[in-house]
């Protein structure tokens, strides 16, 4: 009991969903005695549905993915075991005659959406007891992250806060600085691919004239634009596109694009759907976004900076439009922004 209660206090230590995570699948590995232990998200919908894995527990070592470390989705039919836990909203159990293993699927529900899979494989079927041990660090695990996702969130939009803003773009530009480190490390071919696999840009996305809105028809239709707008991003964007509620009408997205034009694509996309969408007693309502590169020796700051400028020009062009940093600087529609002098103390 003394072994449950101690990696019960390890897990609810930890304020990172990653290691949330990997302290939840380190904890039934050992408690179990399984062969390996991980977690999988369900990204996508319908017949698009995939798995993505972000910790791994086993012999083997132990794995999690950070935000700029995140494996290509696996299509989750071609798991049979965790298709009928997703679908069927409960534990399944199969053997797997040709290594003797047999897997043991939870599915990770929230609001009555499986949102997640924890694959425990063992070398014999689980007993009740552990069954119960398994169910209860899931448990554990569904109510802790409720709290996060609380602390995590806007009240209004359920957009991630800017407090995790913050956060998640200090772990891209983190995880950049280690891809960059590791560039010549020839065991380093994971991160390599991964620094293939697209760059990290930003844009900040603002509603036009939205003053005129709280103005002309009140603060609770001006909140049902934010609310309805917050639905059309998250339609309008990849499920591992980050969103964020700036405040007032200001949001801010991260993504991960291999060119400019596909950054660009993806906010226009969004920026025609807001324009065509006719909203409630409003009607017609506008965005307009900038929008820049990320670099691994920038700071939070330089980046935001340079989508704030790349944004004034949007709006001061007309409004209604997406403006790239890059661009308006190469134009000369805006000027370079100076790094800080690095023999200047701060006290």
């Amino acid at each position: 009991m003394i072994h449950v209660l101690k990696h019960v206090e390890s897990i609810t230590q930890h304020r990172d969903r990653a290691l949330l995570e990997l302290g939840v699948a380190s904890a039934l590995f050992e408690l179990v005695k399984a062969r390996e232990v991980n977690l999988h998200k369900i990204v996508g919908d319908g017949d698009a549905r995939a798995l993505e894995q972000v910790t791994h527990v086993g012999s083997d070592g132990v794995r999690y993915a950070t935000e700029a470390e995140i494996d290509d989705p696996q299509p989750i039919g071609t798991r049979p075991e965790i298709l009928a836990c997703v679908e069927n909203s409960q534990i399944v159990r199969r053997e797997l005659k040709e290594t003797g293993a047999y897997i043991h699927c939870f599915p990770i529900s929230v609001d009555r959406r499986v949102l997640g899979v924890l694959e425990v494989s063992c070398d014999r079927p689980l007993s009740e007891d552990d069954l119960g041990t398994a169910e209860g660090f899931l448990g554990l695990y569904r109510n802790y992250l409720s709290l996060l996702d609380y602390s995590e969130r806007d009240t209004l939009t359920g957009m991630l806060n800017r407090k995790t803003f913050d956060e998640s773009l200090s772990k891209i530009l983190a995880g950049m600085a280690a891809m960059q480190a590791a560039e010549n490390d020839p065991s380093a071919v994971r991160r390599r691919r991964q620094q293939e696999d697209g760059n990290h840009w930003l844009a900040v996305v603002d509603v036009d004239h939205f003053k005129r809105i709280n103005d002309h028809f009140g603060h609770l239709y001006g909140d049902e634009v934010l609310i309805l707008l917050a639905r059309i991003m998250r339609e309008s964007f990849r499920h591992q596109d980050k969103l964020f509620r700036f405040g007032g009408e200001e949001f801010v997205v991260t993504l991960r694009a291999m060119s400019e034009d596909e950054v660009r694509t993806a906010l226009e996309r969004f920026r025609t759907a807001v324009e065509n969408y006719v909203f409630p007693q409003v009607g017609q309502v506008t965005v307009s976004a900038g929008y820049t590169h990320i670099s691994a020796s920038d700071t939070i700051p330089e980046i935001v900076g340079r989508a704030d400028e790349a944004l004034y020009v949007a709006k001061e062009n007309g409004r209604n439009q997406i403006a790239s940093y890059e661009a308006a600087l190469r134009a000369g529609k805006v000027a370079v922004r100076d790094k800080p002098d690095n023999d200047i103390e701060l006290f």
